[in-house]
């Protein structure tokens, strides 16, 4: 009987030390989602990229807006549940201010008092020259 004392406590110090360390695994993965959206035919130019984070109502945004030549490039990012906007943003970069030519973002969006939460995030990209806006086709990506 007493091996079987000594082996619980050493499972139980084993299992308090890896907790303490950080090596358990976590209980829940939020589901991710790589995105990735451009103005077509200039690609290389004006695009965002990056991550969505699906939560249980909402969802997390990072990633990266880039902007290379004249005027500047904007990334939409919209929210729905079904087909209702429940929520919207933007990001902007230009290579030509302060805002520069790569800006990073990592936003939250949703409602959390939304039941059942968004759906879809739709994700298109324009670029803007003068009074001329060129947009790319837009993404629609679905709660996994």
């Amino acid at each position: 009987m007493r091996h079987l004392g000594l082996r619980r406590a050493a499972l139980s110090l084993i299992a308090t030390v890896a907790l303490v360390l950080g090596l358990t695994t976590p209980a829940y993965a939020w589901p991710t989602t790589s995105f990735s959206a451009c103005v077509e035919n200039f690609c290389e130019f004006s695009y965002t990229n990056g991550t969505i984070t699906w939560y249980n109502r909402t969802a997390n945004i990072a990633g990266k807006v880039v902007d290379i030549g004249p005027g500047n490039t904007t990334a939409f990012f919209y929210a729905y549940a079904g087909a209702v906007l429940i929520d919207d943003q933007t990001r902007t970069a230009d290579d030509e201010t302060s805002l520069g030519k790569s800006r990073s973002f990592n936003f939250g969006i949703g409602d959390t008092n939304l039941v059942g939460g968004i759906s879809d995030i739709y994700i298109w990209v324009c670029s803007t020259f003068g009074s001329t806006t060129t947009c790319g086709s837009d993404h629609i990506y679905h709660r996994p």
